[in-house]
């Protein structure tokens, strides 16, 4: 009974249901705080039902929401920098394992050199992987620093000392 009503009301047509739109405060407001939240341009787009291409649009014709979106867009990333940074500072103190970047920020060698060492057999041998990445512990790469020939040393040579 009721859609003969609003087939009547509308002259027999069925109404189309009206599409979102971010010049709704509503929408826009929803649309702004899953871009917040971290989620992409096409992501939040879909969830409050507004095709991608009109954010772009109005994105174009709107300065004022251009500036709202990559404010909201910047503050989004550097939250999730901050939280990528927590969890990877976490994992590493949780983690006692030291891999090529820490072995050089404690010995001052870079990691190009650390990883040549390794692949001639200069380094001791890792204590575990991650993957594909070599770990050691701690004490493995002190005994190594403490115990490795210096600076100039000649392991070619059979007799280095008889100069």
């Amino acid at each position: 009974m009721t859609s003969e009503r609003d087939a009547a009301a509308t002259g027999g047509a069925p109404q189309r249901p009206q599409r979102a739109t971010l010049t709704d405060p509503k929408t826009r407001k929803r649309f702004l705080g899953l871009i917040k939240k971290g989620q992409s341009i096409g992501e939040a787009a879909a969830a409050v039902g507004v095709p991608r291409p009109s954010v772009y649009d109005l994105r174009k014709r709107d300065s004022d929401f251009a500036a709202t979106l990559k404010a909201t867009a910047d503050e989004a990333k550097d939250a999730r920098k901050a939280v990528q940074e927590a969890k990877r500072s976490a994992k590493q103190a949780a983690s006692p394992m030291w891999n090529y970047k820490k072995i050089a920020e404690e010995t001052g060698l870079s990691v190009d050199t650390l990883r040549f060492y390794n692949s001639v057999g200069n380094m001791p041998s890792p204590d575990e992987a991650s993957g594909s990445s070599p770990l050691w512990l701690p004490e493995t790469i002190t005994n190594w620093m403490a115990n490795r020939p210096g600076k100039g040393f000649r392991s070619d040579l059979k007799d280095h000392d008889a100069g």
